[in-house]
């Protein structure tokens, strides 16, 4: 491949994260307007919206199959295509059951868009010899944000249905417009013999610790404006305020891992995220006061931004034979980190606090921190 291709594919790899930050961010308001739409009560509605994250945890470890089948290019341009698709289904769903099988589509579409995408990066920083993959980690975030914004506006303005089509043809023009500057599909395509395996030991090793990474993300964004609410009896916009500014940290972090990474190691990088985080959430959940305990967990979000990024990174490169397989066991174990975290605070939140509860995040950074040396492939190039 030639210098201006590998460039051109450096800036296209963007696209696919930035698409399905959009398309989440705008899922958002959707939810409480279908809830209505369909008319059932909270706990089914709840046990509806499971199948979203079933769909995703089920197809990660497929779509590592399929990447060393077909090549982690042509899953990238496939899964995004689909995916628009998929969130057109389950923003029309015309019943509960249309709903249950839009919204496990459109989970299978994130889970195996997501391993794709990561496994295309990783390919591209081993042919850059640099990485990248924090910064589009963080331009995911940003997507999430203006998608948000922006599917709210719509649906204000236009309606739900029209907000639905605009953000789904906007976000086709954008994947569209990226994906023929992809690497070709042969970087990545059947460099193991066998499309199935089980992954290594020290690929599972990684993915539990990015299941404590990803349960600290669930938990400080589902229980954060909670805590703020119940702990200084602020009002709602107060309590959020939390939760945003520790989703700013991480933005923030992500946009300069990739140049922290690159000078530091990924190691000692995730040693001292680990470390952050633990101490950011730490003085966040024994603040004196809101402004405080924001401050304290924007500290937080910072430590935790980089973390999963460098962590499937490493995944990837723990398998140089099946890097789609890699990601996908950490991504798994990631995202089923980021489902169950939070109903684990809960649990013990009811026996104990919610504040005392949540020093489980501390405890999972210190871990991350401790076991950090398990990220050392992420530096292989």
């Amino acid at each position: 491949m030639t210098p201006a291709s590998l460039a051109r594919a450096r800036w296209a790899i963007i696209a696919p994260f930035l698409v399905m930050g959009l398309l989440i961010g705008a899922w958002v308001p959707h939810v409480p307007l279908i809830k209505e739409r369909l008319a059932v009560g909270p706990g089914m509605f709840g046990l509806a919206l499971l199948s979203i994250a079933g769909g995703a945890v089920l197809a990660m470890p497929t779509a590592g199959v399929l990447i060393n089948r077909f090549g982690s290019a042509v899953m990238t341009r496939v899964t995004g295509i689909v995916f628009c698709a998929a969130f057109l289904a389950a923003v029309l769903a015309p019943s509960l059951a249309a709903f249950v099988i839009g919204g496990a589509l459109m989970g299978m579409c994130i889970g195996s868009m997501d391993v794709s995408m990561n496994a295309h990066a990783i390919a591209i920083e081993k042919a850059l010899r640099r990485p990248v993959l924090s910064m589009l980690h963080g331009v995911y975030s940003v997507g999430c944000v203006f998608g948000a914004f922006l599917g709210g506006y719509l649906i204000e303005t236009l309606g739900s249905r029209n907000q639905a089509f605009i953000m789904v043809a906007l976000c086709l023009a954008i994947h569209l417009g990226a994906a023929r500057f992809f690497l070709p599909g042969s970087v990545d395509k059947g460099l193991s013999g066998s499309h199935f395996a089980w992954p290594t030991r020290a690929t599972i090793v990684l993915g539990l610790l990015c299941y404590l990474a990803l349960m600290i993300e669930g938990s400080v964004i589902d229980w954060a404006a909670i805590l703020m609410r119940e702990k200084f009896l602020v009002e709602a916009g107060i309590a959020a305020m939390c939760f945003a500014t520790c989703q700013g940290g991480m933005a923030l972090s992500r946009f300069t891992g990739d140049w922290l990474r690159l000078r530091v190691g990924a190691v000692p990088m995730v040693f001292a995220s680990g470390l952050l985080t633990a101490l950011g959430t730490a003085l966040g959940l024994l603040a004196p006061s809101p402004a405080l305990a924001i401050l304290a967990f924007t500290f937080a979000g910072i430590g935790i931004g980089n973390i999963a990024p460098v962590m499937i990174a490493g995944g990837g490169r723990l398998e140089p034979t099946a890097p789609g397989r890699g990601i996908a066991a950490v991504t798994t174990l990631g995202y089923m980190g980021f489902l169950s975290g939070p109903p684990l605070i809960g649990f013990v939140a009811q026996v104990t606090s919610l504040n005392d509860a949540l020093f489980l995040t501390v405890i999972a950074a210190l871990i991350i921190a401790v076991f950090a040396r398990a990220v050392k492939a992420a530096d292989t190039y």
